[in-house]
């Protein structure tokens, strides 16, 4: 019994040598003598972005996640072949399209990367959607944001238009002024 204690400690010993020996091979000791409170002090970058930023830069707005702007797009895009679903509907509401049956606009007409399955994504009110809806600001910016592109050259949609589509197309009232 002595034995086999004695040969499982000089194991151990053995094994931990070659450990702590093994965790030194990649070691490089580089010593200067500078010491931190003499070193010079580090330049800022001025073409480095801040952490901070101030209000007025675009960056500064939250992050909307990409749930909530889908949930938002489905509703939209609904609203070009059926009677638009927000507060103030456009009474003499009439769709934009050429064909509002087989001529719908979809995702791909202005996400054309295809890095995207729109097919994934589904529409889900959820109490963020909720929050980001109250926010006024956040909703008028999305939806002129979306408008542009949808009457730009630039993307597809545009040829499935009859004109072209402002917020009164689906709003009784500008959203920007309410």
């Amino acid at each position: 019994m002595a034995v086999n204690m004695k040969l499982c400690f000089v194991l151990c010993l053995a094994f931990l040598t070659f450990l702590i020996a093994g965790c030194s091979q990649n070691i490089e000791v580089v010593s200067s003598g500078e010491r931190l409170e003499d070193s010079p002090k580090p330049a800022a970058d001025p073409n480095a972005a801040p952490l901070a930023r101030t209000a007025s830069d675009k960056e500064d707005q939250p992050k909307i996640p990409p749930m909530v702007k889908a949930y938002f797009m489905h509703m939209w895009v609904a609203a070009l072949y059926s009677r638009p679903e927000n507060k103030h509907p456009n009474p003499n509401w009439q769709s934009p399209l050429k064909d509002p049956a087989n001529g719908r606009v979809w995702c791909t007409d202005c996400h054309m990367s295809g890095q995207i399955d729109f097919s994934k994504i589904p529409k889900v009110r959820t109490p963020m959607v909720d929050g980001f809806e109250k926010d006024k600001t956040f909703m008028v910016e999305l939806m002129k944001k979306w408008v542009e592109r949808l009457n730009s050259d630039d993307f597809g949609a545009k040829a499935k238009l009859k004109g072209t589509v402002t917020c009164l197309t689906c709003h009784a009232t500008n959203p920007e002024l309410d």
